[in-house]
């Protein structure tokens, strides 16, 4: 009993260690920036990312972080997509014969002028202002819609679905994130690495630049 209080204690003691080598500020803005990131590692495993865009503004995403291995983080900002995935329901309509319906919509309604491709990109149509587009063929093996920059391709389960709603996960296009989900951050000495690209050092919390 002894010894496990005694690694329960040793385990405690590394962890708050481990946190506070990883805790601080990271990213040093230069003086009159067009572009600016920092993010804070506190040592209550929550975290402020500051983003700023000359064209796009700036914002204070909010969260937690957990370390999963000795040299990787994942970061969750508070704020998660209502609909974090998309999925679809499909039927098979008789009065459909040799025609499949689909319809696009996310969680504010249809999404009209959608780019809909199906069967590997084998037809192509633009969905009305309704979100609906309509093909002249006998089965469907997949469907990939592509709305503004994104896009996704959906496997049908039943070949013989002919009318079939999609509804799609939470679209986060704005230029600055409004949530991050289970992203992996990079850890190295006095520095980390976001997005595999992004490397932010550690620096002065008097250089932070949001209150």
């Amino acid at each position: 009993m002894k010894y496990i209080k005694l690694i329960l204690i040793l385990t405690f003691f590394s962890s708050c260690s481990t946190n506070k080598s990883i805790v601080g500020l990271y990213g040093k803005c230069g003086k009159s920036y067009f572009a600016c990131t920092q993010i804070e590692l506190k040592s209550d495993n929550t975290f402020e990312y500051f983003i700023f865009m000359d064209v796009g503004g700036e914002n204070v995403l909010k969260g937690t972080w957990k370390k999963i291995s000795n040299d990787t983080i994942v970061i969750n900002t508070n704020k998660q997509p209502e609909f974090p995935k998309t999925t679809y329901t499909g039927k098979v309509n008789p009065i459909l014969k040799g025609k499949v319906k689909i319809r696009i919509s996310d969680k504010n309604g249809s999404l009209g002028a959608s780019n809909v491709f199906i069967n590997d990109r084998n037809q192509i149509k633009v969905a009305d202002k309704n979100g609906i587009a309509e093909f002249e063929v006998d089965s469907i093996k997949n469907i990939e819609y592509g709305f503004l920059s994104q896009s996704e391709k959906i496997e049908v389960d039943n070949p013989n679905y002919n009318e079939i709603e999609i509804l799609i996960k939470d679209l986060d296009l704005n230029a600055i994130p409004e949530f991050i989900t289970n992203e992996k951050i990079i850890l190295k000495r006095n520095k980390i690495i976001i997005d595999t690209n992004y490397v932010y050092k550690r620096t002065s919390l008097k250089n932070k630049q949001w209150k």
